[in-house]
């Protein structure tokens, strides 16, 4: 019987199951807020579960890519049509009503990230991986645009709309030891904010080495060295003089060295991969 169904149907349907499988593994996850260990761990278990499933069954990196698609599709537009309206609820057109919070974002991104690094281990494993990869890689990655892309707009602009009166600080070191000092009493929300300043810009750091691999290395460390300073500093900067957020000397030093961390991990990945597959691979993700 399942062979007489139409093939484009039959992946339609492959997809939309896998994206829903997606969805109701991030659930749980949404429920544990305050929690950070048992939710990052569940998505990690849970894409990776997904995936190692799918490579079983034909073109299983493709539906796993287009599942992740959809998958993150989904909850950009569900995010978007609730805070519209609960915005309409509350009486609060155009400010931004907090509910769905940076660790819900985390687990979005934890489940694409477990189950893109699934795929790419598997690609160095068997040779017979890699031509079903390219089609993996293009879709995921469309999938990891926008699920940054409203990262960055939720970050920068969505939870911004609101002026307030915010101070310059340009001390060195303060904001991370108030982090620190304050660990032991808000460990939630000293742990989302300490890595999410570090976090925020390290994909942008792997994208950027990506793209600068095929120039010469003294513009490769000119741009990956110049560019996160000059850019957090201005994005702080904007931060003063539109009063939408605190200009702190140490979110800009946090956001370069994620930059820098994720050009540093491009490089060892592609290394180990380099070296481990003899010069059969060159890119970890691509």
């Amino acid at each position: 019987m399942i062979n007489k169904i139409n093939p484009k149907i039959l992946f339609s349907i492959e997809v939309l199951f896998v994206s829903a499988c997606f969805v109701l593994l991030s659930i749980p996850a949404f429920n544990m807020t305050g929690l950070i260990i048992k939710p990052l761990l569940l998505c990690v278990v849970g894409g990776a579960a997904i995936s190692f499933v799918l490579s079983f069954i034909p073109k299983g990196e493709t539906v796993c890519g287009y599942g992740l698609l959809f998958f993150v599709c989904f909850w950009a537009v569900f995010a978007i049509a609730k805070e519209l309206e609960l915005q309409i609820q509350y009486g609060f057109p155009g400010k931004w009503i907090e509910f769905f919070y940076f660790d819900k974002l985390l687990m979005v991104g934890t489940i694409w990230l477990a189950s893109s690094a699934f795929f790419a281990v598997m690609r160095l494993l068997s040779k017979n991986s890699a031509k079903n990869y390219n089609g993996f890689f293009k879709t995921s990655s469309v999938a990891f645009i926008i699920f940054y892309a409203f990262l960055l707009l939720y970050s920068f602009v969505l939870i911004r709309l609101e002026r307030g009166v915010y101070p310059l600080n340009w001390v060195p070191f303060k904001t991370i030891k108030d982090y620190i000092f304050d660990y032991s009493s808000i460990p939630y929300e000293v742990f989302m904010m300490f890595f999410g300043n570090l976090l925020y810009f390290t994909p942008l750091g792997v994208i950027f080495y990506l793209f600068l691999k095929k120039h010469k290395t003294i513009v490769k460390i000119l741009v990956i060295t110049v560019f996160p300073l000059a850019a957090f500093s201005l994005l702080e900067y904007s931060q003063y003089l539109f009063q939408n957020g605190f200009c702190e000397f140490d979110d800009m030093m946090m956001n370069s060295l994620g930059f820098w961390l994720g050009a540093v991990l491009g490089v060892i990945a592609d290394t180990i991969v380099k070296k481990a597959t003899k010069g059969r691979i060159t890119c970890f993700w691509g």
